[in-house]
């Protein structure tokens, strides 16, 4: 599948950038213990909010075709969170599923 969030371009960009999949643990983790199940936008945004706010003026910019990619990561690193995201399967998928739903 060609486009901007594909499964190789994430690899790519969890290289280039790796405190943004480490704060998302950070708060996915920190959500686990008080949660079954969560928002990965909602984590997003937290993570918006803390380099915006918290941080006087830091600039975190993350485009949320990014999203869905950071909550599969997780939970595949954390498999004792798997169903912590709700994920969907299409037919064209950037993540490299095949099963429609």
């Amino acid at each position: 599948m060609n486009g901007k969030w594909t499964k190789e371009n994430f690899i790519e960009h969890h290289k280039t950038n790796p405190e943004i999949y480490e704060m998302f643990v950070m708060f996915a983790l920190k959500v686990a213990k008080v949660r079954s199940y969560y928002s990965a936008k909602n984590i997003f945004h937290r993570m918006r909010w803390e380099t915006a706010i918290e941080e006087k003026g830091g600039d975190f910019k993350i485009d949320d075709g990014w999203i869905s990619h950071y909550a599969r990561k997780f939970m595949d690193d954390f498999p004792e969170q798997s169903g912590l995201f709700q994920t969907r399967t299409r037919i064209n998928s950037y993540h490299g599923e095949k099963d429609a739903t």
